[in-house]
């Protein structure tokens, strides 16, 4: 039938206005596709990864030499010994694991399994510092050639200490060696490394047992532990907003095309009537506007697959390379294809029936009449418009007739706020809470924490040295974990402030930081229930103050107290802040920081964080214009003969176009500040969701830059999709509408 080629006809007319909607629904068919894909070809590889090269359950830390063989028995565990070394030359500090046989294996990327005299370096590393298999690396002045590339299971995502919130591969490195030459570099073992695998019934009493015979330093569970979990957060956490955003894409990109096919149909009035009239049936009128629905949602959907697939794979090796993660198999991802195909069909058939429902129940008479006869709802007149002058109550009247519209322009311009506003925030708040932190806060230069707590009597603490204990507990109802500090009670390493800036003073008493709070929802006089993560020992703590803090799950006490309380002797401590380095004999250090490599860290990551950034600040600035400019346009194409008329009356296109389109201004203000509680209180419960099993805390605060740079972007944006339908009206010419008249 000849009627067929009416909807790819008016497509070509309105090429612009539809292509924007096809690509609405690309975009939503392709972030729905990006996303789910390469987020199911991490996990499908990482449960692979996990399995078959036997992954932890767990790992501790003792002082003294375990008795495997009792332990395996009397727990039903496997376990294996794991040497463990840290060394730091040149700025760099490199973390030594021996190869294990059972578990924890390492999967070889590049290369292959080192020899006596060979080394395997993590892939981040290896890439940071552009080696090479068999270029030579230097470890505590013995030269190994590097092997290849390792991955191993437990060091998933790379962090040096479980604080860090980001890798940092251009100081901090895992490099993987036969036992021999782990032995022939460091023939003296401080501290002994256990990894074990099986489920263990009480792991308090796991716990007990090993802490009272060989005296435990630090057991981290796989679920605790950053390195694993930090891996299956991200994944899980992409994977619980591509459906909510895809589905609001294809929900808008519906609505406006319920709007442009309610236009069309108007302006065709006549065409359809005659239609009838020759003897064509609703039936057939109705399958062939049902086509513009079908282009859309074929040439959409196809576009936005095709995009995201492409593009799924180099985005799972972005995300697997950030969390060193190998890929062991590939799949086709048939029913995430299936899903990209079915979401946009649902709600674009369902606008396009709706737009047509009404029109198909007019007689043929009421079709012929005219556009004025078509009536799908109206909304009340507003007197009040009327007392204001000639222009603005143009302006007024033109964007109450088109409330839907200004509305979905709203919703657009929050959603777009929010997307660039989270982002935007993140690395803000990261950079800002860290560099805050660690100059009000933490005003030490260096951290060490020793291998055991007693008084150290071979240890001289200088005046630039103060001492501090530190235990962990879990807290009772919860997943969170919380650390005691015990410090001073005139310390200088540590200062702690109320919101108020008030100085808080360390006593006997429990402080906590403001996002813990948070986190547990406790109050000032609030009481916690917690129990030692080593020995299982239950209290009861008051919370005296929440700390200002912008980052951590963290307690503070006075230092005697807190030994008090905890059955430590008077004197006694486990670690030492200190402004200048220390020379301590390294078979009595654990663990140590500093200040400058974790300031170094945190900046080095933020180009990471920027590409997130902008990846996120196109979709939402892409997202604006789209929404914009078919909105803008459709209300161009309906008021053209009012536009004409204008013309003719003498009103220049600036004050036509401030006429008919003002109102979007007061949208886009609207949409904007509404934009900013509603992405604190996304990001609020977004942070507290993805923290609330995990041993971290912290608060994303909107900073007046965040607010300032997304305003700029949309703005900027919605100036150009202004820009792009100012030229719509230029080409309205009086005497084509008059032409159109005598017509």
């Amino acid at each position: 039938m000849v009627i067929k080629k009416i909807p790819l006809r008016t497509i070509k007319r309105d090429f612009l206005q539809f292509f924007s909607i096809i690509m609405l629904v690309a975009i939503a068919s392709m972030t729905y596709t990006l996303f789910a894909v390469s987020m199911d070809d991490i996990s499908k590889n990482y449960e692979m990864f996990k399995r078959d090269y036997v992954q932890e359950d767990g790992y501790f830390i003792t002082s003294q030499e375990v008795d495997e063989r009792l332990l395996k028995d009397k727990f039903e565990i496997d376990l294996e010994e794991r040497l463990f070394y840290e060394t730091q030359q040149d700025g760099i500090t490199l973390r030594i694991f021996s190869i294990s046989d059972k578990i924890n294996k390492p999967y070889i990327g590049v290369g292959k399994m080192p020899e006596e005299g060979e080394v395997l370096l993590d892939p981040s590393f290896f890439k940071a510092h552009q080696y090479q298999t068999n270029d030579e690396i230097t470890i505590s002045g013995q030269k190994f050639k590097v092997s290849g590339i390792g991955y191993l299971p437990d060091y998933i995502y790379i962090i040096k200490n479980d604080q860090d919130l980001l890798p940092d591969p251009e100081h901090f490195g895992v490099v993987m060696m036969l036992k021999s030459d782990v032995q022939k570099l460091f023939p003296a073992p401080h501290v002994h490394y256990y990894s074990y695998k099986g489920e263990v019934d009480n792991i308090e009493d796991f716990k007990g047992f090993i802490n009272s015979n060989w005296g435990l330093l630090k057991f981290v569970e796989r679920d605790q532990n950053p390195r694993i979990i930090y891996t299956e957060m991200k994944v899980e956490n992409a994977k619980k907003i591509i459906l909510p955003i895809s589905l609001f894409i294809i929900i808008v990109s519906s609505f406006i095309l319920f709007i442009v096919m309610r236009r069309v149909i108007n302006t065709m009035h006549a065409e359809i009537g005659t239609l009838y009239s020759m003897g064509y049936t609703q039936k057939d009128v109705f399958k062939v506007f049902m086509r513009f629905p079908l282009y859309i949602w074929f040439f959409g959907s196809v576009i936005g697959i095709l995009l995201g697939y492409f593009g799924a794979y180099p985005f799972a090796e972005f995300y697997r390379s950030y969390f060193t993660l190998p890929k062991l198999t590939s799949f086709f991802p048939w029913q995430h294809v299936f899903v990209a195909l079915l979401l946009p069909a649902i709600f674009i058939f369902l606008s396009g029936y709706f737009a047509l429902r009404n029109f198909l129940k007019l007689t043929i008479v009421q079709v012929l009449h005219g556009i004025d006869e078509i009536k799908f709802g109206k909304l009340p007149t507003m007197k009040f418009f009327d007392r204001f002058e000639f222009k603005t109550r143009i302006m007024l009247k033109y964007g109450w007739r088109h409330f839907a519209r200004e509305l979905i322009l709203i919703v657009g311009i929050i959603f777009a706020t929010i997307l660039m506003m989270y982002g935007m925030t993140a690395k803000d708040s990261i950079i800002v809470a860290i560099e805050k932190a660690y100059n009000e806060n933490f005003r030490y230069n260096y951290l060490y924490m020793l291998n055991s707590a007693s008084k150290h009597p071979e240890i001289n603490l200088q005046d630039s040295a103060e001492p501090y204990n530190l235990l962990a507990f879990d807290v009772e109802g919860t997943k969170a974990s919380i650390m005691i500090y015990g410090i001073k009670s005139n310390s200088d390493m540590i200062k702690l402030y109320d919101e108020k800036g008030k100085e808080i003073s360390i006593s006997d008493q429990l402080i906590i930081s403001k996002p813990f709070a948070n986190k547990l929802g406790v109050n000032e006089g609030d009481e916690i229930k917690i129990k030692n993560k080593f020995t299982g020992q239950e209290y009861t703590l008051k919370v005296y103050k929440v700390a200002d803090l912008p980052v951590g799950n963290n307690g503070y006490m006075e230092l005697e107290s807190f030994n008090r309380l905890f059955g430590y002797d008077s004197g006694e401590y486990v670690g030492i802040f200190s402004k200048e380095k220390m020379n301590i004999p390294e078979n009595l250090i654990f663990e140590r920081y500093t200040k400058s490599e974790l300031l170094t860290t945190i900046k080095a990551s933020a180009e990471d964080l920027s590409k997130t950034i902008g990846v996120m600040a196109l979709i939402a600035a892409i997202l604006a214009l789209l929404i914009v400019y078919v909105l803008s346009t459709l209300t161009i194409n309906e008021n053209k003969k009012n536009i004409g008329i204008l013309k003719m009356l003498g009103y220049k296109e600036n004050s036509i176009f401030k006429m008919v389109l003002g109102f979007n201004y007061i949208s886009f203000l609207v949409g904007f500040i509404t934009g900013i509680p509603l992405s604190k209180l996304t990001m609020d419960s977004f942070m507290n969701a993805v923290t609330k099993d995990i041993d971290f805390a912290m608060s994303l605060d909107l900073s007046i830059n965040s607010v300032l740079s997304t305003f700029i972007i949309l703005l900027v944006v919605f100036l150009l999709s202004r820009f792009l339908v100012r030229a719509k009206i230029a080409k309205v010419m009086p005497v084509e509408i008059l032409r159109q008249q005598v017509d």
